[in-house]
């Protein structure tokens, strides 16, 4: 098996074993442990904290131990984690484990994109990086699909079996890698000329403040999707896996992008991108029917697909494919994970005293995502503004 199949197979497996407590975990905290909107608010917020320190340390902790070294530790350790929840899953033991797992995951993904990064031309980086969100994306629906099952079969303890299960066989596989990626030289013919590394960076910034958005918005409908669905009639095994309809969407888009490459270096479909996607949220968020919030979910999870391409893309190509770069893009994710949940406790606290019924709820929940909406999408339309504008005075 060459390298970058074998990282392939452990971006599935390992995303696999992440998805079953990232957004499984909200079905079985409502469901067996009883917990409220608000409390899975709460983890999810401390889950979104705890990954941007991991991310951010993912760099260091690389240059420390060596890339292959420092990855089997993690994934040592998150192994270790899920077994003492498979045998402790109480409220306590939850709330421990949220504080370690994001930190191990967020320090995981980075050097797993930097080994499937390096060495590529700017040609070839984008078929790799998609073939490489295929993988992991690949995981979610099942993921999702499983973790319903299981939660609503009496024996959820199984949830944390499986994920520990998985993360041992991650480890084995990784114990072929190298020692270190095998990076392109700085001088490489193939890398970037300076101009085009500065305009690269324009649209780096447009689509990291994008996805920065997609993610906070996305973990924000996470642990409110058991609500959501079961408003609309679905019960908590159908819940889950209607659910991951966001996600399916997601893997189309990455699969296009795979076939597709003419979006490298281009400004209109960030525009697109950007637009599309609190749309889809609110969709979601407020549909009072099914065919709304599956509508919602389909137009979300395209938009967020390829804005995580985009961002991932440009960071890996300008900063030749380092840990540091899938570093930054980690971070901003696990920021998104933190933000999306602190918004939907200001939404659910001001939805308490904007009225009663869905209408309080509407209220509560746009005046405490609107100005991040807002935000955010600013800060991702202004490069594309600026390079436009640039582009309109320059002299023929």
């Amino acid at each position: 098996m060459s390298l970058k199949t074998r990282i392939l197979f452990n971006a599935f497996t390992a995303s696999f074993a992440a998805v079953l407590l990232q957004r499984g975990i909200y079905f079985f905290t409502n469901d067996v442990l009883g917990f409220t909107q608000a409390q899975n608010l709460w983890f999810a917020l401390m889950f979104g904290v705890a990954y941007v320190g991991g991310a951010s340390a993912s760099h260091a902790v690389a240059r420390r131990l060596g890339e292959r070294r420092a990855l089997r530790t993690v994934i040592a350790l998150l192994v270790v984690v899920h077994a003492w929840l498979a045998c402790f899953p109480s409220a306590l033991s939850l709330t421990i484990a949220f504080a370690l797992l994001p930190l191990l995951q967020g320090a995981m993904w980075p050097i797993f994109e930097s080994y499937m990064s390096a060495g590529e031309t700017p040609a070839s980086l984008g078929r790799v990086l998609s073939r490489y969100n295929i993988s992991w994306a690949l995981s979610v629906p099942p993921g999702l699909a499983v973790a319903g099952p299981i939660i609503a079969s009496g024996s959820p303890r199984y949830l944390f079996v499986l994920a520990a299960a998985l993360n041992v066989v991650v480890w084995l596989s990784c114990g072929a890698f190298p020692a270190q990626p095998a990076h392109l030289e700085a001088d490489h013919a193939a890398r970037p000329e300076p101009a085009a590394i500065l305009r690269f960076r324009g649209l780096l910034l447009a689509a990291r403040f994008a996805m920065l958005q997609s993610y906070m918005l996305l973990y924000l409908l996470a642990p409110l999707m058991p609500q959501i669905m079961k408003s609309v009639g679905f019960q908590t095994a159908s819940a889950a896996r209607a659910s991951s309809l966001l996600d399916v969407a997601r893997l189309c888009c990455f699969i296009a992008l795979f076939a597709y490459s003419g979006w490298h270096g281009k400004k209109t479909p960030l525009f697109l991108a950007i637009f599309a996607l609190p749309l889809g949220f609110a969709l979601v968020l407020f549909g009072q029917s099914v065919a709304v919030v599956v509508s919602g979910e389909l137009l979300y999870g395209a938009a967020a697909g390829f804005l995580y391409t985009a961002a991932l893309y440009y960071a890996q190509l300008i900063q030749n494919a380092s840990v540091d770069a899938g570093g930054a893009h980690e971070a901003l994710i696990g920021a998104g994970y933190a933000l999306g949940p602190g918004a939907g406790l200001v939404g659910t606290a001001l939805a308490h005293g904007a009225g009663p019924g869905s209408a309080g709820y509407v209220r509560g929940m746009t005046t405490a995502t609107l100005p991040l909406i807002a935000i955010c999408s600013a800060a991702a339309l202004w490069p594309l503004l600026q390079a436009r504008s640039r582009s309109a005075v320059r002299p023929s």
